[in-house]
């Protein structure tokens, strides 16, 4: 079920759908003009778990994209949360709107070793019903990079499980530069 797409060739998101997209670059060119492209035509909420919410280069793509990039940003709704029990509050808390919602990196916080495997799950489960709650409203984005310990490879198994369609995404290169000449 997984593809590997390039930034050329992104999927539109289907309302009612989770779409799943692994990259190892959370907060880069990719994501940044997956919310840009959203926001452009309407409210998007960002529900970030891994502070990697790439606002600067947003607002960029949005600039030559849209009339007033300053309206199209105001549409952008970021929250963050710095735990993974915060995680879990965000998304219970989170309005079921005919909006679109990007889930940045949502397990980020989840590797923290001081929190026990039976509670890591316990909070996981209790995302995955918020996150099939969300998605009864709107399309669902999750951009998550793969596992980041083999012990808690099951964060991303589930959500990729729940997920109606999964893409890999590849990094894209720095952009080239001049180097100065002096």
């Amino acid at each position: 079920m997984g593809y590997a797409v390039t930034m050329d060739i992104l999927p539109s998101p289907l309302p009612h759908n989770l779409t799943v997209f692994t990259t190892s670059d959370t907060h880069g060119e990719t994501v940044s003009y997956e919310i840009a492209e959203l926001a452009a035509s309407g409210p998007v909420a960002v529900l970030d778990g891994g502070n990697c919410f790439p606002g600067y280069r947003v607002l960029r793509l949005l600039w030559g994209r849209v009339p007033d990039p300053a309206e199209a940003a105001g549409r952008v709704f970021v929250q963050r949360a710095s735990t993974c029990y915060q995680v879990l509050s965000l998304l219970e808390s989170t309005p079921a709107l005919p909006r679109p919602h990007v889930l940045l990196d949502p397990f980020a916080t989840f590797y923290d070793e001081q929190i026990a495997l039976p509670e890591v799950r316990r909070l996981l489960e209790g995302c995955l019903r918020q996150v099939e709650r969300l998605r009864q409203a709107a399309p669902l984005l999750a951009v998550t990079p793969p596992a980041r310990s083999p012990e808690r490879l099951f964060l991303v198994e589930r959500l990729c499980l729940a997920a109606d369609a999964l893409y890999e995404l590849e990094a894209l290169p720095a952009p080239a530069s001049q180097p100065a000449l002096f």
